[in-house]
């Protein structure tokens, strides 16, 4: 992973962070890139994802925020299918079934920030909060 770290005021650091550095792998909703992961201990967990062959589950814990960087599809929430486009931002709270998919012949590309940034008991990441039952 690359980073470009500039001196900031105070002697902390900015740090920028490339997409194209991001190695892409394989989840649940799609293919993701850890823009902000688990080893990095901050207060949120930022994802790209290509939405892609999603499995539709649901977090204990986890509030999901899906902004649409990208093109248009259909995101279910519960027993409610919504589309969703380029600009929209889909808030998934804890305990709500969702799955999403690009429209016929389409892309659909996500930022997705997670809170909190650790599982149910604690674990780096939100992953042990993803419930199929």
């Amino acid at each position: 992973m690359m980073d470009v770290n500039v001196q900031a005021h105070a002697g902390t650091k900015a740090t920028v962070r490339r997409l194209s550095d991001q190695e892409e792998w394989r989840s649940v909703c799609g293919m993701r890139r850890d823009l902000l992961a688990a080893a990095e201990q901050g207060p949120v967990r930022i994802h790209f994802l290509r939405i892609q062959d999603s499995r539709k589950h649901w977090h204990r814990t986890t509030t999901e925020y899906y902004f649409v960087t990208e093109g248009e599809g259909e995101i279910d929430l519960d027993d409610e299918t919504v589309p969703i486009a380029r600009g929209d931002l889909v808030v998934v709270p804890p305990g709500v079934w969702h799955t999403s998919r690009p429209s016929p012949g389409r892309e659909l590309h996500v930022l997705l920030v997670v809170v909190p940034p650790t599982g149910p008991g604690g674990q780096p990441d939100h992953s042990p909060d993803e419930h199929f039952d």
